[in-house]
């Protein structure tokens, strides 16, 4: 099946409900910064999602805690320390109080495009997987 391309209606008002899952590095410096810019931008987007943190990471129980979010510190790690990705999806979807789930690299900022997008897909499309690049 190939999709076709869409066009954003730029007057459409999101009423989907989403959750936002991510794993942060450490907040430490101006990646810390960078980090919790993302965070905040996904934070005034409306409707607002739910958002979970994963992972134990210096400053992620702080923030989670600081801006209302949820937290699960304990997420399986391979040798080098490196999350693994089928325990972060496996948690988030367990986790989840939405079936909409969107894994976010906590560096992004999500702007007042980004529902909207998710809104018109999920019109058009029973199954999906959206992939975005800076």
């Amino acid at each position: 099946m190939t999709a076709s391309p869409l066009s954003i209606l730029p007057n459409l008002q999101p009423t989907l409900n989403l959750t936002i899952f991510a794993v942060p590095k450490p907040f430490r410096g101006q990646i810390g910064i960078i980090q919790r810019n993302a965070i905040q931008s996904w934070l005034h987007l409306q409707p607002q999602p739910e958002i979970i943190l994963l992972g134990n990471d210096e400053g992620t129980r702080e923030i989670a805690r600081e801006f209302g979010l949820r937290h699960l510190p304990n997420i399986q790690l391979n040798t080098q320390g490196t999350p693994l990705l089928n325990d972060i999806f496996f948690q988030a979807s367990q986790q989840a109080k939405y079936p909409i789930l969107t894994y976010v690299n906590s560096d992004i900022i999500l702007t007042s495009d980004f529902l909207p997008t998710v809104q018109q897909v999920i019109t058009q499309y029973e199954q999906f997987l959206i992939i975005g690049r800076r």
